[in-house]
């Protein structure tokens, strides 16, 4: 902390040398009004759970822009440590940007809240992290805390089947999350979360189409065509068990519309069907007999 505000903000306290988060002494508001303070850069310690890895350069300097013009809109969050300095919980890129103009102090806001939660939160709100970034956060929050899908869909303020999809994305392929976390963040959660449902042969192929910039209703589209495409090989030359089974089926439900509407046959029907039926009795003439 630096300069008058620090020196009247330990006066109002009593002279204590970290503010108490959630204390009253300064204008007697409740415990849940958000106490701003002034921080040099350097007191503030990055967080190493922090859940956004990928920082855009251009977004940084566009945000710097905006804060020299405007000034900080919206402080960073921290939670101080024991040693008096503070451990940063959201604001990662507005630090950045407080770098980029060389400025040596930031305005903050402190919360004693988990990091982890106010972390991703913080993120999530104000400018959104790429799918594997969020689904990561995700992961980490319900592994350290033990949280169910119900459970973690609450601390962030989601569905829980939004949750349930979010986290399916970890289970592609590392090359495939690697290679989108190095070029392809701009595939959008949606389709990736299409690609992590689809059979595990089919999802390298929807991978390519996504780089290519396909849709999600063209993603869709193509795990129909290959489940039709899977369905017509199973049932094909490949299985003519099953092929034969289907085709009895489907004769005997012709069968039965005929029976339905026999009042409507004419004799162009009759000389088929008399011709269908010595068919069949020649099939099971010379079909050999099974148990």
């Amino acid at each position: 902390m630096s300069r008058k505000f620090e020196r009247k903000t330990k006066e109002l306290l009593g002279g204590t040398p970290t503010l108490t988060v959630g204390t009253d002494k300064l204008f007697g508001t409740s415990a849940g009004f958000p106490h701003v303070v002034e921080l040099d850069l350097d007191q503030v310690h990055r967080n190493p759970d922090q859940p956004r890895r990928h920082f855009d350069e251009a977004e940084l300097n566009s945000l710097a822009a905006s804060i020299e013009r405007h000034g900080l809109q919206n402080p960073i969050l921290v939670r101080p440590l024991p040693q008096g300095d503070y451990l940063l919980i959201g604001g990662e890129r507005r630090i950045r940007a407080h770098q980029i103009l060389g400025r040596k102090t930031i305005f903050a806001i402190l919360t004693s809240g988990d990091p982890d939660e106010i972390g991703l939160i913080d993120n999530v709100q104000r400018v959104d992290l790429n799918a594997v970034e969020y689904a990561t956060a995700l992961a980490r929050l319900a592994e350290k805390h033990g949280y169910t899908h119900d459970e973690l869909a609450a601390v962030v303020g989601k569905d829980r089947t939004d949750i349930t999809k979010l986290l399916a994305i970890l289970s592609l392929p590392a090359p495939m999350l690697e290679e989108y976390a190095a070029s392809f963040t701009h595939v959008s959660r949606s389709v990736l979360i299409e690609i992590a449902a689809a059979a595990d042969d089919l999802q390298p192929a929807l991978w390519e189409q996504a780089k290519e910039g396909a849709s999600v209703k063209a993603v869709r589209q193509a795990k129909r065509d290959h489940a039709q495409g899977q369905s017509a090989r199973e049932a094909g030359p490949h299985d003519p068990e099953r092929t034969l089974q289907a085709s009895v089926k489907r004769i005997m439900r012709d069968v039965a519309v005929v029976r339905e509407q026999r009042h409507l046959l004419d004799r162009a029907h009759r000389d088929r069907l008399l011709q269908l039926r010595a068919e069949i009795d020649a099939i099971l003439e010379d079909a050999p007999q099974r148990s």
